[in-house]
């Protein structure tokens, strides 16, 4: 007897396989919308399930509990969201440009979304020690994953120098903070001043003149 090709409603399993994958990204892009529109205590299940227009059941399937689905949706796109904004197919080669190419394109991944939903669950987190145990490792990975990114945007000339790391967890913390300041003061972020004392920073510390 020939193994089964189909499913019950006559998909190929490739095809649905592709199609399951589909609608958990839309669960997980629906639950990052609602997490940054209603904070983390105004993201209930119920308003994912409506936004992403599936069933109560198909939803609990795949995350069990609302926190499970939270910390997936946070790290789904900011996974997608780092690679897609830190990569660049060229970068400058004269190494003051370098430096403030990578410190434009830094700053401005504190402005997209998936930063303030992932706030929404730090802020969360400190007040509920089962969601800050379960974040904690995520966090983590996430992190390695974005220092390697920004790794990759200075370049290799510059990250050899010696003051470079403490020169990028100072510009991560940094930026951060300023950051959560738009959250009651919106402006352009463009046009920070801390963008060119970053900057000045940087070439102080990587001993680049100009």
């Amino acid at each position: 007897m020939s193994p089964r090709t189909t499913t019950a409603d006559g998909l190929s399993y490739g095809d649905y396989e592709g199609r399951s994958r589909a609608t958990q990204q839309h669960v997980l892009d629906s639950a990052v919308e609602v997490l940054i529109e209603l904070g983390y205590s105004g993201a209930s299940t119920l308003k994912i399930q409506q936004r992403a227009g599936v069933s109560r059941g198909r939803l609990l399937h795949q995350y069990p509990d609302r926190d499970t689905l939270l910390m997936a949706a946070v790290q789904h796109i900011a996974e997608a969201r780092v690679t897609s904004s830190m990569s660049r197919a060229e970068w400058p080669a004269e190494p003051g440009a370098r430096i403030d190419a990578a410190i434009d394109t830094l700053w401005s991944t504190y402005h997209h979304g998936y930063f303030w939903a992932a706030t929404e669950l730090w802020l969360a987190a400190r007040s509920n020690p089962r969601l800050a145990e379960a974040l904690a490792p995520k966090e983590q990975a996430l992190g390695a994953a974005i220092r390697a990114a920004i790794d990759d945007m200075f370049g290799p000339a510059l990250t050899r120098k010696p003051r470079y790391v403490d020169l990028r967890e100072v510009l991560n913390t940094s930026m951060r903070g300023v950051a959560l300041t738009y959250a009651f003061d919106p402006r352009d972020p463009s046009g920070d001043p801390n963008l060119r004392t970053w900057k000045a920073l940087a070439r102080r510390e990587l001993g680049v003149r100009g």
